[in-house]
């Protein structure tokens, strides 16, 4: 059963639907793509601080460097196993930073919303203010835990393509059961 066409109006609010369900989907790729770019672009500064070079690193710096190099090297020999191609895999790594920025900055809002509410904001001013190493643990976590997550894991037609489903097989009568019925 076929639904019946669209009107005109009904047409024209239809692709209106549809125009702005895409301008909202491309809004949303591009401001997660840029903003897992800044922090990536961001990590360097975060790591070379005091600008001393090698000299500035902690040990949690030089742990969390040759663990990055390895990730990313994971990052790419899975995309070339499964065929995703440099520039979607490297889409997709900088969508997953993004998406972590964005979880970290709805954690950061909801600590400073209680803060606030406790009517302490010269502490949480104090507490934003000072360099604390849980802070970096847990931005140099997320940053390793995305990379790690942003692996691809099947090839891109898989993804692509939804499984086939079965198609409604009408039964048949053969010709000799037809006969050995009469």
């Amino acid at each position: 059963m076929q639904s019946p066409e669209l009107s005109l109006a009904g047409k024209l609010d239809n692709g209106l639907t549809k125009g702005l369900c895409l301008l909202l989907r491309g809004l949303r790729t591009g401001s997660l793509w840029l903003l897992g770019l800044l922090t990536l672009a961001g990590l360097p500064l975060m790591i070379f601080e005091y600008g001393e070079g090698l000299a500035d690193l902690s040990l949690l710096e030089w742990g969390v460097m040759p663990l990055l190099a390895l990730l990313l090297w994971r990052h790419i020999h899975y995309c070339q196993h499964f065929t995703t191609g440099t520039w979607r895999g490297l889409s997709r790594l900088l969508m997953f930073q993004g998406v972590m920025s964005v979880l970290g900055m709805i954690i950061i809002g909801l600590f400073t919303f209680v803060m606030a509410q406790t009517e302490d904001i010269q502490r949480l001013y104090q507490y934003l203010l000072q360099d604390d190493p849980i802070s970096k643990i847990v931005t140099f976590g997320s940053v390793l835990l995305a990379v790690y997550l942003a692996a691809p894991t099947a090839t891109t037609e898989s993804l692509s393509t939804p499984e086939a489903m079965p198609a409604r097989v009408e039964p048949s009568v053969s010709t000799t059961a037809k006969e050995a019925s009469l």
